[in-house]
């Protein structure tokens, strides 16, 4: 496979779209603003710039974000000492509040964002169908709804708590619902047209679970333990009863995921 073709499918993925406003997410806080839009504007730019040597369209995430986050360096480079803490404590809110509004945009003028990538997979004569404006409308209100839960997380961190270090609200919770909205992403498509395949007699095997929907947030607690017990941030036995929760449960989905596999390959 050429470097063109890889990059085009790395180009045709959402997730290269919301790159930038993931990092700004995950990393904007206290001492970090400049860090944060920097990365953002540059993750932002590079895509637009990689897209146009492979022949890309620049799409609505692409340019949004090219502007957004070199509107935000800008006006990190103009304020005074007060407004450049100001936007150290809100930037994180305000992006995550626009890619949302942007979403929500999106669906309003009747193009849910998710469409402009799911064609550069998608052959042509299937653009119009029900199902495939059915699964990108969904898609993009489970993202715009992401960004809403991150926005509003990160709120209560930085206004009524007045912790903008806060691991929960700066990092564990967002990240979470970032985790659940790229799974969706890939997941929800899979199993709506396994669904339209077994009702139509073309399919024998069963759709996608939501165990396997769940797996990647469930794998998600072990990991937020570890930080938990390492950092801080709740008692040590919250740490380490979520690894021990999030283990058990891992495992009884993992197991529960090969069984009906097995059973699919036997009923053939």
């Amino acid at each position: 496979m050429s470097v063109r073709t890889r990059l085009r499918e790395l180009l045709s993925n959402p997730f290269t779209g919301f790159a930038p406003w993931i990092a700004m997410s995950v990393i904007e806080g206290p001492q970090r603003f400049e860090l944060a839009a920097g990365l953002a504007f540059a993750i932002a730019l590079l895509a637009g710039v990689l897209g146009a040597l492979v022949g890309e369209r620049l799409k609505l995430l692409d340019f949004a974000g090219i502007v957004f986050f070199a509107g935000l360096v800008v006006a990190g480079l103009l304020v005074d000492e007060h407004g450049l803490h100001w936007l150290e404590r809100w930037s994180g809110e305000i992006s995550n509040g626009a890619i949302a509004l942007i979403a929500i945009f999106s669906i309003a003028i009747r193009m849910p964002f998710t469409i402009q990538y799911a064609r550069e997979t998608v052959p042509r004569e299937h653009w119009s169908s029900p199902q495939f404006l059915h699964i990108n409308y969904t898609i993009t209100w489970v993202w715009a709804g992401a960004f809403v839960v991150t926005a509003i997380v990160g709120f209560l961190g930085d206004g009524p708590l007045d912790q903008p270090d806060n691991l929960w609200t700066n990092w564990i919770v967002q990240i979470a619902a970032l985790i659940l909205a790229l799974r969706f992403t890939e997941w929800y498509p899979q199993a709506m047209i396994a669904r339209e395949e077994i009702a139509q007699g073309t399919r024998t095997d069963p759709p996608p679970s939501v165990r396997e929907l769940a797996l990647p947030v469930v794998g998600y607690i072990v990991p937020v333990g570890i930080v938990v017990l390492a950092v801080g941030g709740a008692p040590w036995w919250v740490g380490g009863g979520m690894i021990v929760l999030g283990a058990a449960v891992a495992h009884r989905l993992t197991g529960e995921e090969a069984a009906k596999e097995s059973g699919s390959v036997a009923a053939r």
